[in-house]
This record gives C-alpha cells, sequence and structure tokens, in this order.
C-alpha cells in the first residue's frame, strides 16, 4: 500500500496570526488588546504559550493545548485558501522551534 505525507511547517509570523485570530474570535482576547509574546513549548505534547497585554499593560499568559492548536492551524489554512486533505489523518508535530500539522494519507 502506497502512503503519502505532507507536513506543513508555520513560520513564528503565521502562527501569531493564527493563535491571535483564534483569540480574538473567542473572546479571549479584546480588539485592542495586543499579542505579546508567543513561544513554542518544550516537551513531549506540542503546545504554544503566549502572552496578552491588555490595554492597561497587565499581562495574561495563555497556553494553547495540541487539539486547540491543531484546530486553530487548520481554520487558519481555510482562512488563507491552503488546500488541505479532507480525508487524511491529521496531528501536530514540532519542527525544531516551529509548530508543523502532519498529514498521512
Amino acid at each position: 500500500m502506497i502512503e503519502e505525507h505532507r507536513r506543513l511547517t508555520f513560520s513564528m509570523d503565521e502562527l501569531a496570526a493564527a493563535v491571535l485570530s483564534y483569540l480574538i474570535s473567542s473572546k479571549k482576547m479584546g480588539e485592542r488588546d495586543k499579542l505579546g509574546r508567543i513561544a513554542v513549548k518544550d516537551g513531549a505534547d506540542v503546545s504554544v504559550s503566549a502572552t496578552v497585554v491588555a490595554q492597561t499593560g497587565e499581562q495574561s499568559p495563555i497556553d494553547l493545548g495540541a487539539q486547540v492548536l491543531g484546530a486553530l492551524l487548520i481554520a487558519h489554512c481555510i482562512k488563507r485558501k491552503i488546500p488541505l486533505p479532507k480525508r487524511a489523518a491529521k496531528s501536530i508535530t514540532r519542527n525544531g522551534d516551529r509548530v508543523a500539522l502532519a498529514f498521512s494519507l
């Protein structure tokens, strides 16, 4: 049987845009708040840590696990019209210090 593997690696700018869109749409961040530092956390599971800076200067950390991260990256791809295989098994992987969506058919 033939297997196909595809990986979409996101730059930190693309990751920040996807996280920002998710935080605004889920009301975890106001439209006038700013997205501060964003980092891919070390560990067995892939997760991202982001800092939201309110207008008052107050900073609040937000952790995004692999499941939420996968959903927001897929939503980002759909929004940007990046074609994704529907029937493929999808997973989140770390590619160096960046995050990637891995597809397997």
